[in-house]
C-alpha cells in the first residue's frame, strides 16, 4: 500500500461508500474481525485509483472496489494457506507407543562444558589464522559490541570492521570443514 495519505476529497469519499466494506464481508461471508483489516486495504486503494486514474472513471466506483477487494482476499487467502503456515505441530510430550519413552527422554541434553571446550578449542585454532587486531575485534563482537563501537575502539571505520569479520567469518569456515 502506498505511504501517501488519503487527500480530503479522497477521505471524504471513503467515507461515504464505506459500506462497500461491509457488503462484501457479508456477501462472501467473511467475519469482520478476521477479514476486515485484509480488506480494507483493497478498498483505500480503490478509492485511490478511482480518483488517480482516469480511466476507472467509466465504470461504477463500487466495480472498482469490489475487484480490488477481491484482489486482497485472494492475496490473503494465499498467505494463510500456505503449507508453511499450516505444517502439522508434534508435541514431544507426546508418547508415540504405550512401551517407548517421551521424546524429551530419548535426546541427548545439550552438554555446557563440552560446548565451552569447543568454543575454546575453536578460538584457539582461530587465533592462529588472525592477527591479533582480528582477534580482538572477534572478542569484541562475542561480547556483543556493536560494529560502531568495535571501530571506535580499534581506531578503524566501520567498513574495515565490517571487512575484517567477513575475512574472519571465511577462515573460521575454513575451520570448521577441515
Amino acid at each position: 500500500m502506498c505511504e501517501i495519505p488519503l487527500k480530503i476529497e479522497q477521505k471524504l469519499f471513503a467515507a461515504e461508500n464505506h459500506g462497500l466494506v461491509y457488503k462484501f464481508l457479508k456477501e462472501n461471508h467473511l467475519p469482520e474481525d478476521e477479514f476486515y483489516d485484509a480488506i480494507i486495504f483493497g478498498y483505500l486503494r480503490a478509492v485511490r485509483r478511482y480518483f488517480t486514474e482516469e480511466t476507472l472513471r467509466k465504470y461504477s466506483f463500487s466495480t472498482i472496489a469490489w475487484n480490488c477487494m477481491k484482489v486482497d482476499l485472494y492475496n490473503y487467502n494465499q498467505r494463510n494457506f500456505r503449507q508453511k503456515r499450516n505444517a502439522e505441530v508434534i508435541s514431544i510430550h507426546l508418547i508415540p507407543r504405550e512401551e517407548s519413552l517421551p521424546l524429551e527422554q530419548t535426546l541427548s541434553k545439550q552438554d555446557d562444558l563440552m560446548m565451552q571446550l569447543e568454543t575454546k578449542l575453536l578460538l584457539h585454532d582461530l587465533a592462529k589464522r588472525i592477527s591479533r587486531q582480528q582477534m580482538d575485534m572477534v572478542h569484541l563482537k562475542s561480547s556483543g559490541y556493536g560494529i560502531r563501537e568495535i571501530a571506535r575502539s580499534q581506531k578503524v571505520t566501520m567498513k574495515q570492521v565490517k571487512e575484517v569479520l567477513e575475512q574472519v567469518r571465511q577462515v573460521l569456515t575454513e575451520l570448521c570443514y577441515e
